[in-house]
């Protein structure tokens, strides 16, 4: 596991940085199905594959990403090559090189622990098309690709999301949220040290009222931006923590039976008062339910 950076020029939009970032992961099956299965899982976590030997994939970034504006790493353009080589019978080593387009040139601690959050998010969405989905209906087996079940013909439903997934969003929310914050509680601090340079201002009045006019100007755009950002970070925190996960991506519960109807018990005949009066089974004392009275046998 480790990070590179590597400074490129643009095509003529200026300096950015072009930051590697690597991690080995390993997944259940042989090369050639954990190939299809991890092309699959990249498409759905929001990839464009470009190349199944290697794989070879991409994302668009967005617009605040493209810009440099965002503090969340998912929303770079990046690019990520997979490596596949077979660890042992069964199981496959996966190493995920990951190039993120950086204006900064770094990632900070939170921004790998995103990246390898959404390494193994891919991993378990992978490991989750290796097993077949049970019908919600009648338990059959179901098959990918599958609209409805072969067995009672009720209509299937996507297999449940992996914890994986959202551990990564709850992941790179909070880090989104840290960095906003940090960045706010910065700026603000620089707006409260701004004002100090009044002691060091000339004797001049008319440099000095000047001087005072820039050091309002500056710190009042600098304590605004501090709250601005502050604010965000906070707001974006919390909506992380609070975030709940997607209904439209786990399993339904399957519908409970309503057609069978609860056992009417309330007209049993109600037990005696005595304590010895012990019936023998089950059975004692339930004649009188019948409709007609039961004659002797000697009758």
């Amino acid at each position: 596991m480790g990070a590179e950076f590597l400074a490129a020029m643009g095509d003529g939009s200026g300096m950015y940085y072009h930051v590697e970032y690597d991690m080995t992961r390993t997944v259940f099956g042989d090369v050639e199905s954990v190939r299809a299965r991890l092309s699959d899982a990249l498409e759905q976590i929001g990839y464009s594959v470009l190349n199944e030997a290697p794989i070879q994939a991409k994302r668009r970034g967005t617009t605040a990403g493209s810009s440099g504006c965002s503090n969340d790493i998912l929303e770079y353009p990046t690019s990520l090559a997979i490596g596949l080589k077979a660890a042992c019978a069964g199981a496959t080593r996966v190493t995920f090189a990951y190039v993120v387009r950086h204006p900064y040139g770094f990632l900070t601690k939170g921004d790998r622990h995103t990246l390898s959050r959404e390494a193994e998010a891919i991993v378990a969405l992978a490991n989750a098309r290796a097993f077949p989905a049970n019908c919600p209906a009648c338990g059959a087996a179901v098959t990918g690709g599958t609209r409805f079940c072969r067995q009672c013909g009720a209509p299937a439903t996507a297999a449940a999301a992996p914890a994986e997934l959202d551990l990564l969003h709850l992941t790179a929310g909070a880090n989104a949220g840290y960095k906003g914050a940090g960045w706010g509680a910065f700026f603000l601090l620089i707006a409260m040290l701004f004002p100090l340079l009044l002691f060091f201002g000339s004797d001049d009045p008319v440099r000095f009222a000047k001087l005072v006019k820039v050091v309002s100007v500056v710190g009042g755009s600098l304590g605004l931006s501090g709250l601005l950002l502050l604010s965000s970070g906070l707001w974006r925190l919390g909506k992380a923590l609070n975030r709940a996960p997607d209904r439209d991506l786990h399993e339904p519960i399957a519908p409970v039976r309503r057609d069978l109807a609860a056992p009417a018990t309330n007209e049993l005949p109600p037990a005696s008062a005595s304590p010895h009066s012990v019936p023998n089974s089950v059975t004692d004392a339930t004649t009188d339910l019948l409709p007609h009275k039961v004659r002797p046998f000697n009758q």
